[in-house]
């Protein structure tokens, strides 16, 4: 069967693949993109009703990048007539020295944020039990982002740019040459000038296959939804490292309440042909432990818990960079939805060789990727 000749295929449609799809196709490429599973299938890392955003980073690169991806949240809402973001804000409360490097790249960013003692954090969020001397940082440009919303609305972006994505297609093999690849599916033959490797915890072995061997490690991670009606006006948080060196995340839920989980996978490995991840009842009896904690009014009533997979890299940066014709946009480190719209553009620009000041941070050659070993059950310190 000849081979189908297109200017780029992206494999995996999850937030990452279907907005570089949309992006590299709203430059004139000819794109076909191929998902195994589907977006947003219950066992890849885009799958969920909800995701955190903020613009609070340790690094001046990821502000820019998160205010980058707002701008491209609030271009699809007005595009289309949807809402994916709840824009509540964000309370972080940690370590000083984790709130000093937040508050520095804000600033250096041009983020406003107050800086709150133990009085304004339940200012903010009454229902949070402050430690005696607590200080917090809250910032507005955070709260949630709509992920099953927003996996359909970039689809429907990158069909209306005329990007053909082909779910379930599986990727069988992949032969990169100096200037192009061929992708074989269990489909079609597909030609292409680049392919996007954009394959969640399934990229580590598609790389491999290509030539390219990177230290990814895929996780699995737990998220609990809390019945708390009370709390879907209330901003997101991030309780950094506060427990052994792993903190808990929440964000509200309209329809549901809260959402609370680790940030950090389980020990439990990852298997790439599992069809359902079963809910672990301890994990979701310590986060209800911690509930109890910093939240102890409110009912830990849980609506659902889910599993989902995400890919650690050593330093727990993206790994985004192209290699011949094989552009690299893998490592979620679990933070990575919330950037949605700006990695698009990123691996558009990286496919099409554009200089950018941050393409150090995600570059395959750093130090953390040439040298370093990733952990699963890391947590998330950006």
């Amino acid at each position: 069967m000849a081979a189908e000749r297109i200017d780029v295929v992206v494999i995996g449609l999850g937030v990452t693949g279907l907005s570089a799809a949309g992006a590299l196709a709203r430059r004139g490429r000819s794109v076909v993109g191929i998902d195994r599973w589907g977006s947003g299938h219950p066992v890849t890392s885009s799958t969920g009703a909800s995701r955190s955003t903020r613009v609070a980073y340790d690094d001046v690169r990821y502000v820019r990048l998160a205010r980058e991806a707002f701008d491209g949240w609030h271009r699809l809402e007005v595009g289309q007539g949807v809402t994916l973001l709840v824009e509540s804000g964000q309370i972080d409360l940690g370590p000083v020295a984790k709130l000093d490097a937040l508050a520095a790249a804000m600033r250096a960013g041009d983020v406003p944020f107050d800086e709150l003692d133990a009085a304004g954090v339940r200012g903010r969020f009454p229902e949070i039990a402050p430690r005696d001397g607590e200080r917090a940082l809250f910032h507005a440009e955070g709260g949630t982002v709509l992920a099953d919303a927003a996996l359909r609305a970039l689809r429907i972006d990158a069909e209306r740019a005329g990007a053909e994505l082909a779910m379930p297609e599986r990727c069988v093999a992949i032969d990169a040459g100096v200037d192009d690849a061929e992708v074989l599916t269990d489909r079609r033959t597909l030609r292409a000038d680049r392919v996007v490797i954009a394959a969640g915890p399934w990229s580590g072995a598609l790389l491999s296959a290509a030539g390219i061997d990177l230290p990814l490690a895929p996780a699995v991670a737990q998220v609990t939804f809390l019945e708390a009606p009370r709390l879907v006006k209330r901003p997101g948080i991030v309780d950094w490292l506060m427990d052994g060196g792993v903190g808990v995340y929440g964000h509200p839920v309209p329809g549901i309440g809260y959402k609370v989980a680790f940030d950090a996978g389980s020990t439990d490995p990852w298997l790439p042909d599992v069809e359902a991840w079963a809910p672990d009842a301890a994990e979701e009896a310590r986060v209800l432990a911690w509930l109890a904690r910093r939240m102890p009014g409110v009912e830990p009533r849980v609506a659902l818990t889910q599993r989902h997979p995400w890919t650690m890299t050593p330093d727990g940066d993206f790994a985004i960079d192209r290699r011949g014709p094989i552009v690299v946009a893998a490592g979620c480190s679990g933070h990575a939805f919330k950037f949605g719209p700006a990695l698009g553009t990123l691996v558009a620009d990286i496919a099409d060789g554009v200089e950018r000041d941050d393409l150090e941070l995600f570059s395959l050659d750093r130090p953390a990727m040439r040298i370093g070993h990733a952990v699963a059950s890391r947590p998330i310190t950006r």
